[in-house]
């Protein structure tokens, strides 16, 4: 961890001045390595304020998605200690898929505030305007236990939970991958698997989380099912502290997978469950009932002639 991120953890704990000679005695390191520290963090958008025999004070962070920052918010093991961002990418998925295949460590992040070619389920665009929170999360079998098929089920629960921290709004989830807010979309999920070409076994998921956090309009087609985090709280969403805040619910969160804890979550925080829905499959559309969702994470339903069937994955739509 840098300097600068060590310095800017002790401001965000010091709610009043700290001097520099505290801080590099803390720190175990020079107050003009400090100095440095300081000046780095004001130029990547912080500002601190300097009084003379006070010391310094954070008074905010950087509006732009940072490094510095998110490692000094976060405080996990693994997830985000590898730490990627860049101010656009074609897609965060695609390039964490490279970097997989070329040995990447378990838990490394790439992120960014702009995707040109953000994919969804099924091969389609994902919408992903600047200015939000487009991120990818490389999780090694040593990241997760239990299922992998409940990995995304698990993400959506922990990012759910990091929102809300953030946001203070109330977040659902539509069977699987999307999160709710007000019965319109502000986050999608995407987990896309490596497997090995020898033995077929998986030796790697790539996580993608794509979340609507500035103010923004949307195009006619989607107005009625998407919104952001700044338009539902009238302010841009501090990014830094969400992405932060999604590591370290999800980090537990998938070493608890293989208990199923989270299940019981995520059936209160459906959107679905005891609704008429209608599934869309490769044959075509039907109605069914949303019943459950088992300890596998497949969606049981009711279908119209009273059968009860288990949903592997696809996809559903529900009038909210």
């Amino acid at each position: 961890m840098t300097t600068a991120t060590n310095v800017l953890r002790v401001l965000l704990a010091t709610p009043d001045y700290i001097s520099g000679h505290e801080m590099a005695t803390l720190l175990g390191v020079s107050r003009n390595a400090v100095w440095k520290a300081v000046c780095a963090l004001r130029e990547e958008g912080c500002v601190i304020e300097a009084a003379t025999n006070r010391g310094y004070r954070l008074l905010s962070l950087s509006q732009d998605l940072q490094v510095t920052a998110v490692q000094a918010l976060c405080h996990t093991e693994q997830l985000g200690q590898s730490l990627t961002v860049l101010p656009s990418v074609s897609s965060t998925n695609a390039l964490l898929r490279e970097w997989a295949a070329t040995g990447a460590v378990g838990g490394a992040v790439v992120a960014t505030g702009h995707q040109t070619a953000g994919r969804g389920r099924r091969g389609r665009s994902f919408d992903s305007a600047e200015g939000g929170l487009y991120m990818s999360v490389l999780l090694r079998p040593q990241n997760w236990r239990g299922d992998a098929g409940l990995i995304t089920s698990c993400a959506a629960v922990a990012v759910a939970r990091a929102i809300e921290r953030v946001c203070a709004v109330d977040v659902q989830i539509k069977w699987v991958n999307d999160l709710l807010v007000g019965g319109k979309k502000v986050c999608g999920i995407l987990t896309e698997a490596g497997l090995d070409m020898e033995t077929g076994e998986l030796t790697y998921a790539v996580l993608g989380i794509g979340i609507n956090t500035a103010c923004r309009a949307f195009p006619s087609e989607l107005l009625d099912i998407a919104t952001s985090l700044g338009n539902l709280t009238g302010e841009p969403c501090d990014r830094n502290r969400l992405l932060a805040a999604i590591l370290e619910e999800l980090e537990p969160a998938l070493l608890q997978m293989e208990s199923g804890a989270f299940l019981e979550e995520s059936r209160r925080r459906s959107c679905v469950l005891g609704r008429t829905v209608t599934v869309h499959a490769a044959d075509g559309a039907y109605e069914a009932q949303a019943m459950d969702i088992t300890e596998s994470g497949h969606l049981l339903i009711k279908c119209v002639d009273g059968t009860m069937t288990q949903l592997h994955s696809g996809e559903v739509s529900v009038r909210l």
